[in-house]
């Protein structure tokens, strides 16, 4: 498969989900299905400017449903796809680069009419959701699903949108396929892993470049042009597309993007580096010149806090089991009343770095061996400091494995 779907594994999901397919919409589902972009349809974050088509039968193929825009490039990309196509607002058409006597325009209107569409074609103002149904309905029909129940990704279709599909698929019974395929997700093929491991490597160039270059009176956009410009450096050369997001934190107390650094000013590094749309998720701690007392023992808490959760990381174990070991730490160490919503979480592809299964109090999801999670133990101190400490590991059958090099201790910088 082109895309990074197990097929067994959505399989038995969704077995034992009771559903025969998984018909999905969201623009990274779809690339997460397919290894392709939706294409401009999807920006427009409705269903209908694309679908995917996951049957729980592995025999069958994956089956998509596209813009025409983007239809050629979807086959080139995952050949083993059935492929349907819908219109959108985008006009293109083919051209014999030789004249042959005739004029360009000419040429154009002879292209258009080779596309065989009847007289009255015209396109929608952005794209027709029922003409994309229209299509799914097809590929139903060829998979022998046209009255099979589907799950569909409820968290991400519009309550208008989803009230449409139901109506134009009157014969397949709908019910919500997100947590299928979140659990889907969880766990990472190899070439998932790569990624989010590559994003890691650049990450901790950029704040090699940042712990190197910054100095006291830098702004604080300064301090993060040091990062970005590590991780430009970095990423020279490599093929997929490399994004970055900044939470940093300057001061004892939140400074704005234009503040300057001064002596004893601590800094939050917490940052996200996407590669082929695979985010990663790091953070580390810094002070400008040596910290205070109060920050270094701060950082201590951080460090043992993180030590003690990481050690529960392990298959077998449940989330909720991680969050409270680490809550049970920070408590020994006095912050009896502290309380974090959560210690961590998955990382992938999604539109946040943050994704399902979180390290949480209520979280009974079992930690296996394959899923890649952020741990992180957050202590935001308002007068003292902002600090995080995060890496980012993947699960072993043996532990987990860290994907950083950098230390966790805090460090001096300017």
């Amino acid at each position: 498969m082109t895309g990074f779907v197990d097929r067994q594994r959505a399989a038995h999901l969704m077995q034992r989900a009771g559903i025969a397919a998984l018909v999905l919409s969201a623009p990274e589902a779809f690339h997460y299905a397919t290894g392709a972009w939706i294409g401009p349809a999807g920006l427009f974050r409705r269903a209908g400017g694309g679908f995917v088509v996951i049957p729980a039968r592995q025999d069958l193929p994956i089956g998509v449903v596209v813009a025409d825009f983007n239809a050629a490039q979807l086959r080139t990309a995952a050949p083993e796809a059935v492929v349907r196509s819908h219109p959108i607002w985008i006009e293109s058409a083919p051209v014999e680069t030789v004249s042959h006597g005739l004029p360009l325009a000419g040429r154009i209107e002879a292209g258009l009419a080779s596309l065989g569409r009847a007289p009255d074609f015209s396109r929608p103002a952005t794209f027709d959701l029922s003409g994309s149904v229209r299509q799914l309905q097809s590929l139903l029909a060829e998979f022998g699903l046209a009255r099979a129940t589907l799950g569909v990704d409820l968290d991400f279709i519009p309550a208008a949108d989803f009230a449409a599909i139901q109506a134009l698929l009157p014969d397949c019974p709908m019910v919500d396929g997100s947590p299928v395929l979140d659990r889907l997700r969880a766990i990472k093929s190899q070439r998932e892993i790569d990624l989010l491991q590559q994003g890691i490597f650049l990450s901790e160039a950029g704040l090699e470049r940042l712990q190197v270059d910054a100095m006291a009176g830098m702004r604080q956009a300064d301090l993060v042009a040091l990062y970005r410009q590590g991780v430009a450096d970095a990423a020279a050369g490599l093929s997929h597309a490399v994004a970055t997001a900044e939470y940093v934190t300057l001061g004892p107390r939140a400074k704005g993007a234009d503040a300057k650094a001064t002596a004893g000013d601590p800094l939050k590094c917490d940052m996200v580096c996407t590669v082929g749309f695979y985010a990663s998720d790091m953070s580390r701690n810094f002070t400008f010149g040596p910290p205070s007392a109060d920050q270094a023992e701060l950082h201590a808490i951080a460090e043992r806090a993180f030590e003690d959760g990481l050690a529960a990381l392990v298959p077998g174990n449940t989330l909720a089991h991680v969050h409270r070991v680490t809550t049970e730490s920070l408590a020994r160490q006095g912050l009896r009343s502290y309380r974090r919503g959560h210690f961590g979480h998955s990382v992938g592809q999604s539109v946040f770095s943050e994704q399902w299964p979180f390290i949480a109090a209520d979280s009974d999801v079992e930690i296996e061996a394959g899923m890649v999670l952020a741990f992180e133990i957050p202590l935001y101190i308002d007068g003292l400091a902002s600090f995080n400490l995060e890496d980012q590991f993947l699960i072993t059958p043996d532990g987990p494995r860290p994907m950083n090099r950098l230390p966790r201790r805090l460090e001096g910088i300017g």
